[in-house]
């Protein structure tokens, strides 16, 4: 299957889970169950969204970037309300996932291209 024939495909979905990302973040919600207990939502929205980064630009260096600013900056924005915190460690979570997703994204990349 040719790659960059799903690119336009590929950025929606980039750009749709940005959103949500940025919505499900900032939205009013209950605390999280137990400490920390919603890491793996954040990093698995992390990995999602920088592997979509990647597949679209295969840039590794600059999907991550992206991915885990935009975290810091959901961190602040959250920071900015009365109703969610800032947490160093969902930023820890989300820079992990988008790593773990970066070399998800490579290694499809990589058997595709290969094949």
């Amino acid at each position: 299957m040719k790659h960059s024939a799903n690119k336009p495909y590929l950025r929606f979905a980039f750009y749709l889970w940005m959103a949500g990302i940025w919505i499900g973040s900032l939205i009013p919600l209950g605390p999280p169950s137990g400490n920390h207990g919603d890491k793996i939502e954040h990093f698995i929205g992390y990995a999602v969204l920088a592997g979509l980064g990647q597949l679209i630009w295969q840039q590794p260096r600059r999907a991550w970037l992206l991915a885990s600013l935009m975290g810091v900056a959901v961190e602040f924005a959250q920071a900015c309300t009365s109703w969610r915190s800032f947490d160093l460690y969902d930023m820890l979570a989300n820079a992990i996932g988008a790593a773990i997703g970066i070399t998800l994204a490579y290694l499809y990349l990589r058997h595709t291209q290969a094949t």
